[in-house]
């Protein structure tokens, strides 16, 4: 169920299990499908602890209350029965070595469009601005937060320091931070970033920052606030093996590494 179960699992890595936070998170993932038609009472019973402190808990998710949370719930749940979050391919009876070709010729397919379509000039403006702008926040969730913490990390080894947070509350307080000298830019390949972090983007969106989103998605938010839009090849969910944009993405984030070396290298 996507963003929201990488949400949980990101309590559960990183509390003890002692600590309230682990044993309420442990317990939603545990009941994920029957949590939207429980009550908090029942699942605060259920987690051994009180109806406050399982709206504290979805306060630290970035939910403003507990029915904000349920109904998230039921998204996510009716995306994944729907096949949008897992691999087509599960149901398919296949040899091993045919699951193994067929990955692998979706993965060059989906790097190669991308070599064919993507928009290298946007992409040097892009470099360009992360080189001159003193606070550069770079916000996502997911595949994109791991892709994001990678860039986080290339960068600094040529003295570029970016910023980044893994706790959703903590991208609002980045977002918070925003001014006329920053640079925030979003990461959301299948556009869906503004449906699961309305709040999120509504601070990204109201700042005076200079805004870079990365999507495949034409939408009339992101079109109308960013400043630089680098669009991915549309996949319409298309892959039956892989994750879409799992490589294509990886393939720009890399490049926008080397592309940044190779322009500032004397600086």
């Amino acid at each position: 169920m996507g963003d929201l179960i990488y949400r949980l699992l990101l309590f559960l890595n990183s509390s003890k299990e002692n600590d309230i936070n682990y044993n309420i998170a442990i317990t939603m993932l545990r009941n994920i499908r029957s949590i939207p038609n429980m009550s908090i009472s029942k699942l605060a019973d259920l987690c051994f602890t009180s109806p406050a402190a399982i709206t504290r808990f979805c306060h630290k998710l970035g939910y403003s209350n507990f029915i904000e949370f349920k109904e998230n719930i039921k998204i996510n749940i009716g995306h994944y029965t729907k096949g949008l979050m897992k691999p087509k391919a599960m149901h398919y009876d296949l040899p091993r070595e045919d699951i193994l070709n067929n990955m692998s010729l979706e993965i060059i397919n989906e790097i190669e469009t991308f070599k064919s379509f993507i928009d290298l000039k946007v992409i040097d403006r892009v470099v360009e601005l992360i080189f001159n702008s003193n606070n550069v926040c770079i916000f996502g969730t997911q595949f994109s937060q791991l892709m994001a913490q990678e860039l986080q990390r290339k960068l600094v080894n040529i003295s570029k320091l970016i910023y980044h947070a893994n706790d959703v509350q903590e991208q609002e307080r980045l977002a918070d931070e925003l001014d006329e000298n920053s640079l925030a830019i979003l990461i959301s390949p299948t556009g869906r970033f503004t449906l699961y972090h309305e709040r999120l983007w509504r601070k990204i969106e109201k700042s005076s920052a200079t805004v870079v989103v990365i999507t495949e998605q034409h939408k009339p938010e992101y079109m109308k606030r960013s400043d630089y839009i680098i669009y991915l090849p549309p996949r319409n969910d298309s892959n039956e093996y892989v994750q879409n944009h799992r490589y294509d993405l990886s393939y720009l984030l890399e490049y926008i590494y080397i592309r940044y070396g190779s322009m500032y290298r004397n600086n």
